[in-house]
């Protein structure tokens, strides 16, 4: 059952990593810096660069985080391999230092839009509770610890749930999906 647990958990983070991924993948190959000739920005390009900063940020940790779960994930192999749960522990203590280390740089990063700043926000509320997931699987004893860790599953999802839907918002307006043509064939017959 600890080992359902782990993978369980493992699982709801690479969500997580996808979900906040997919926004930057979105907009790596349409993204502009922000125009720097105004002193002062407006509030729409305070908003734009600040989302550009959040983009920027999803792609680096995104990448840092991949190569840390798949460090994870060889760990607690190996850990379940020698029946080792010291050494399961210790892979998700580096991994949760490392889950830390991009919630401070993501504090770190200074955004002014309310807009942005929620989904900063969202992000750090679901990487925190990805990250005390991460640990409570590992006390999961009993049934009600079980319990435990199912409700605070499902709190992640939704808090995951949560973040997708507001980073769809956000990539709409910032990225809006190009009108499609009208196209001459459209209205074919169906053929008999």
């Amino acid at each position: 059952m600890n080992k359902l647990t782990k993978i369980t958990a493992t699982a709801l983070f690479t969500l997580f990593l996808a979900a906040c991924d997919k926004a930057a993948d979105k907009t790596a190959d349409t993204a502009k810096p922000a125009e720097a000739t105004a002193p002062v920005m407006t509030a729409e390009a305070q908003e734009k660069a600040d989302y550009e900063k959040l983009v920027a940020w999803n792609q680096e940790q995104g990448a840092v985080q991949a190569q840390n779960q798949q460090k994870l994930q060889q760990a607690l192999s190996a850990a379940a391999e020698s029946k080792d749960e010291n050494k399961a522990k210790a892979a998700v203590e580096e991994f949760n230092k490392s889950v830390q280390t991009s919630i401070a740089s993501l504090d770190a990063l200074d955004v002014k839009s309310d807009l942005i700043s929620n989904a900063k926000n969202q992000t750090k509320e679901v990487l925190t509770l990805a990250s005390q997931l991460l640990v409570a699987q590992a006390n999961v004893k009993t049934e009600a610890d079980q319990k435990a860790y199912a409700e605070k599953a499902l709190e992640l999802q939704n808090k995951m749930q949560s973040l997708a839907e507001l980073g769809a918002q956000i990539e709409a307006k910032f990225n809006p999906a190009p009108a499609q043509p009208a196209t001459p064939n459209a209205e074919k017959p169906a053929a008999k």
